[in-house]
This record gives structure tokens, C-alpha cells and sequence, in this order.
């Protein structure tokens, strides 16, 4: 069997990328517009720290950089999506009395219920999806007999072991023997450890500096999928408007 590299940022990636953003932040504001409730993902802003959060008000998504955005050009995958799309389709049959007839009703107990219960799901979803390429990648490394990889450090933060994130591969993984105050977005060529399958262990350990950072700018939760990570769930039953305002942490 021959494992080969999927190619990542080509041209359509970004064009279906940037039709799924429209669709989803043109349809949340239609729906925002006719009163109809919908699950929504929000982010205040790029401040470190400020996570995405889930909710039924219709917020802007800083890391996007759109005034809303609902979640629904994929219902067979994420059931947040499908409910979004009943939603959808209750305003495309009624219109301005949509919110009468969509199957949740403002301030529906059942769709807080939903949004809920969605974390624990898709972070499972995302774990398994993350484990799984990790293995392959490992895989890939071993077929090539690849020692050495250049990559670019993610998280280095003082006393604890610095992150980096391979430049042509879905990998992440720590460095061992990173020079002292290493800067976010150095590039680092680095030497391969072992590899554990069963764990999906592997560290690589630093052999030079390749390029400093660009910047220090805040790196933004901007991919249409989102990463991997916890979200934050905006919940509040009692909130007068419907819109959550302490999220429950993950």
C-alpha cells in the first residue's frame, strides 16, 4: 500500500471554502432577519483567549470576519447543520411568518438542548478525525523514511515544551531541546524521535533555526471547519432576548 500527500490549499479548497462562509453568514442573517431562531457560532474578537462560542443569537465572527454565521452547508455530517436547514426551510415556505411555523420556536428549550449536547459530540468526532490522521501521517513518515522535517513553532511558552506544526504535513509535535526564548512562528528544522503507533507518540528535537517570525500577530480561528479544540457553549435559559451570556466551560 502506498500512502500519498493530500494536496492542501489548492485553488477549489478555497473556492468551496469561501462559498460555504457566504452561504452560511447569508443565510444566518435571513433567518436572524424573519425572527427565526438558529444555532450560531460567534467570536467577540481575535484578543488571545477568546474562544468560539455556540449560541442562538445571530453575532459576529471576528475570526471569519463575517456579521453572523450558522452553521448548515453540511447537515449529513453535523446535526447542528440539519437544524439549521429545517430552520432554512421553514423560511423559504413561509417567509415573514416563518418563525411561527420553524420546527423551533424562539427561546425553544430543545434547541438549547442541542447545542448543548453538540460539544461533547464533535469533540469526540474531532478527536477520533485527529487520531486517525495522525496515524496515517506517522505512516507516511516511516514508508518515506523520513528523519528530519522543517516546521514551524505554534506554542512556546516559558517552562512548558515548546509546539511546532510541520510545513507539508498534518502533523503537530513537541520539540525537545528548542533554544531558550524561541519566538511563536520560527521556523525550525528538527530531528524525528521514534514512533509509537499504539500511542501516536513522536517528538522531534531541534537541529537549527531556519527563519524568525514575520510577526507576532494572533493567529485567528478562522478556518470554516474550525480546529480541533474545545468550544465555548453560550447558554442561558433565562436571558430575556435569548442570546447566552457566561459560556459553560469546556
Amino acid at each position: 500500500m502506498h500512502i500519498g500527500l493530500r494536496q492542501r490549499g489548492a485553488a477549489l479548497d478555497l473556492i468551496v471554502a469561501e462559498a460555504m462562509i457566504l452561504a452560511n453568514s447569508t443565510w444566518g442573517q435571513w433567518m436572524a432577519s424573519l425572527g427565526v431562531p438558529a444555532i450560531y457560532r460567534s467570536q467577540a474578537s481575535l484578543a488571545p483567549g477568546v474562544k468560539v462560542r455556540m449560541g442562538t443569537k445571530a453575532l459576529p465572527h471576528a475570526g471569519i470576519g463575517v456579521p453572523c454565521y450558522a452553521w448548515s452547508t453540511s447537515p449529513l455530517r453535523r446535526y447542528t447543520d440539519m437544524v439549521n436547514q429545517w430552520q432554512l426551510i421553514a423560511c423559504v415556505r413561509h417567509g415573514a411568518t416563518a418563525a411561527l411555523a420553524a420546527p423551533f420556536k424562539p427561546k425553544d428549550a430543545a434547541l438549547f438542548s442541542i447545542i448543548s449536547a453538540f460539544e461533547a459530540a464533535y469533540s469526540a468526532y474531532n478527536g477520533h478525525q485527529a487520531s486517525m490522521e495522525r496515524f496515517w501521517t506517522l505512516q507516511w513518515l516511516r514508508q518515506h523514511q523520513t528523519t528530519e522535517l522543517d516546521a514551524d513553532v505554534i506554542k512556546a511558552i516559558p517552562g512548558m515544551p515548546v509546539l511546532v506544526r510541520a510545513q507539508q504535513l498534518p502533523l503537530v509535535l513537541n520539540l525537545v531541546g528548542a533554544p531558550a526564548g524561541i519566538a511563536r512562528g520560527t521556523a525550525v528544522r528538527l530531528r524525528l524521535g521514534s514512533m509509537d503507533d499504539i500511542s501516536l507518540d513522536l517528538q522531534g528535537h531541534f537541529l537549527a533555526l531556519l527563519q524568525a517570525p514575520a510577526s507576532a500577530g494572533t493567529e485567528a480561528d478562522a478556518d470554516e471547519e474550525d480546529s480541533a479544540g474545545p468550544i465555548a457553549i453560550a447558554l442561558d435559559l433565562s436571558d430575556a432576548d435569548g442570546e447566552a451570556a457566561a459560556p459553560l466551560s469546556a
